[in-house]
């Protein structure tokens, strides 16, 4: 009987067999994610967005490098859903959900609804597989909206229209407005243009120019509001020049080059996927409009990824989409091939399988340790503990917010020296300064003396009820380390503050009775 079920079994129903599975393994996923606990990044942004919402404004009353628009879906999941962890993983669920629709509908017309679900799962798992630490952060959302923004073009073909521009020109304008250099993303709507040999020039001109108002929509949008609020100057200076004078700072020989570079070349999905991405390439060969435009999205993300010069996992994500596009085409040539059609589409299928088994090995994982450890293991504490990064604990983070939560007003302002910003954001109580976190208080830097001067001019006028100490910058060691470089506020801490409660690297200090009376209050 087995054999003659097998019989029966087509490599086409073994490709939908095998989706499903895969589809059913990114659900899970997708549900396990509202369970993660939050990095220190997570929790950094959280706390900035919170100044959209509180009528702040970031940049003046919180503190850090990305782009202005980085922290609106933090602002609007806290608004809806509070400062929640889940909150944001589901804003991420819903952008998630929106671009693999867009990227199924795009490829399904392209090379039929197998092969797109195959690419928008490879893309969505490959993401998710940067773990816990990178997810629902800028840079995937960076990844949503490039594939919203552009993949509508390379299946438009001659439905192209100055709206369908327009749209793609904000998508392009909101992901320069998370890092600027993203804004040259708009060289592949501009390859695709350039290469529309049916329209005429002057149309293509107009076209251009409905992409370039796009991009220009976001920005004019955002420095309006900035400027209206008074917060145009800070967001120039914290986002652009700060980082140009205090942070750009990297190890750019060629072993620290060829070691960011083989971080993510040498990744099993990629490594799997680049033959088949090159076969792409050379069976969409007839069609240069498309290939080049994936091209050059493709070398475009590459820059960013090098003008950043870290190398670091999240910053490849905007490649990922293009290499799995063309991956997606290599295998479905594959699969069209009539020359020996059974092997050629036994080994595209194989192919297939196992790329997307090694982008979802990660995302299973996750799902397997929510299932062992908080639903038939020990509850939540025992699941938070296993996330650890460097010395960075998240369920210690999490004990740290809920213990000061418990132990304060509402209105209690924190102080943190560290990196840990997920508590002020988790126990919802105010900073008591605009630096989030310490990384601008101890970077060296043109800069650094400004700061330090506005950090003790506010903690002095009004001493806040809580000094709390975490990790460095790195999350490498205690920050408490760093106070004897500060010395001000090392005799600000010393004379106003005693230790209440210690949670592994995190020391909660209160302010000491004295020194309440003096100053009215935390």
């Amino acid at each position: 009987m087995a054999r003659r079920f097998a019989e029966k079994l087509s490599l086409d129903s073994l490709l939908v067999l095998g989706l499903a599975a895969t589809g059913i393994a990114t659900l899970a996923f997708a549900v396990s994610s509202l369970f993660l606990p939050f990095a220190w990044d997570h929790g950094i942004i959280g706390s900035v967005g919170t100044s959209y919402i509180d009528g702040g404004v970031p940049f003046v009353d919180s503190w850090d490098m990305k782009g202005p628009i980085a922290y609106i879906p933090f602002a609007l999941a806290e608004l809806l859903f509070g400062p929640t962890m889940w909150g944001v993983r589901l804003m991420d669920l819903a952008y998630w959900a929106l671009a693999g629709f867009v990227m199924f509908v795009s490829m399904r017309a392209l090379a039929g609804w197998k092969i797109a679900a195959w690419s928008a799962l490879a893309t969505y798992l490959w993401v998710s597989s940067a773990g816990w630490l990178f997810t629902a952060q800028p840079e995937s959302w960076v990844t949503t909206s490039l594939i919203v923004g552009i993949m509508p073009l390379l299946a438009a073909s001659a439905r192209l229209t100055v709206g369908r521009l327009l749209f793609c020109g904000i998508m392009i304008g909101c992901t320069g407005l998370v890092k600027p250099f993203y804004f040259a993303m708009g060289a592949a709507p501009l390859v695709f243009l350039a290469l529309s040999g049916e329209l005429g020039w002057q149309r293509r001109i107009g076209l251009a120019a409905g992409l370039a108002l796009g991009a220009i929509i976001p920005v004019a949008l955002i420095a309006g509001y900035f400027a209206a609020r008074g917060g145009l100057g800070a967001m120039i200076e914290v986002h652009l020049l700060y980082p140009l004078s205090s942070y750009v700072k990297a190890d750019m020989s060629v072993g620290a080059v060829l070691a960011g570079i083989a971080s993510f070349a040498l990744k099993a999905p990629i490594v799997l996927t680049a033959p088949f991405a090159l076969l792409g390439v050379w069976a969409k060969r007839a069609d240069p409009r498309l290939i080049w435009t994936l091209l050059a999205w493709m070398a475009v993300a590459f820059f960013c990824v090098a003008i950043q010069a870290k190398f670091f996992v999240y910053h490849w994500f905007a490649s990922y989409p293009p290499i799995f596009i063309l991956g997606a085409f290599g295998i479905d040539h594959l699969l069209r091939r009539e020359d020996r059609p059974g092997l050629w589409a036994l080994v595209g299928l194989a192919a297939g399988a196992l790329i997307l088994t090694a982008t979802v090995a990660r995302p299973v994982r996750d799902v397997v340790r929510l299932v062992q450890h908080r639903v038939l293991g020990a509850g939540a504490e025992a699941y938070y503990a296993i996330y650890e990064f460097r010395l960075y604990k998240a369920a210690d983070e999490i004990a740290a917010a809920r213990y000061i939560a418990s132990q304060s007003g509402q209105d209690e302002r924190i102080f943190l020296w560290g990196c840990d910003s997920t508590i002020p954001y988790l126990a919802d109580r105010p900073d008591a300064t605009r630096f989030t976190f310490l990384m601008p208080l101890t970077e060296p830097g043109a800069y650094r003396n400004q700061y330090r001067a506005q950090a003790m001019a506010q903690l002095t006028a009004s001493p806040p009820t809580w000094f709390v100490t975490g990790l460095n910058w790195t999350g490498e060691g205690p920050a408490d380390e760093l106070l004897a470089d500060f010395p001000e506020l090392a005799a600000f801490f010393e004379a106003n503050y005693e230790l209440e409660k210690q949670i592994g690297m995190i020391g909660i200090y209160r302010l000491n009775p004295a020194s309440q009376t003096l100053a009215g209050g935390g």
